[in-house]
C-alpha cells in the first residue's frame, strides 16, 4: 500500500478531498508526491471510514506507511511539501 493507493481508493481525487476535507488541489499533491502530512491522517480515516467500513484505511496504514515515507526520505534526502 501507497498514499497514492489510499487516494485511489475513492472513485476520483475530487470526492477524495471533498470527504476529507481538503481541497482538490491538495489531494493532488499528496498524490503526486506519494505523500501525506500526518495533520491530514484522522480526517483521512473517518472519511474512509464513512465509505468503506470494514475495509477502510486505519490509522496504523497510515503511520506505517508514514514511517516508510520517512524512512525513504532520509535515506534520498527528499523533502515532502504536502
Amino acid at each position: 500500500m501507497t498514499f497514492k493507493d489510499v487516494i485511489e481508493a475513492w472513485p476520483s481525487r475530487k470526492d477524495c478531498a471533498a470527504e476529507v476535507g481538503v481541497t482538490l488541489a491538495m489531494v493532488n499533491k499528496w498524490h503526486e508526491l506519494d505523500s501525506i502530512r500526518g495533520v491530514y491522517f484522522m480526517h483521512i480515516v473517518e472519511a474512509s471510514k464513512s465509505r468503506h467500513g470494514a475495509d477502510a484505511v486505519t490509522s496504523d496504514d497510515l503511520c506505517r506507511l508514514a514511517a516508510r515515507h520517512a524512512s525513504l526520505k532520509s535515506s534520498s534526502g527528499r523533502e515532502s511539501a504536502a
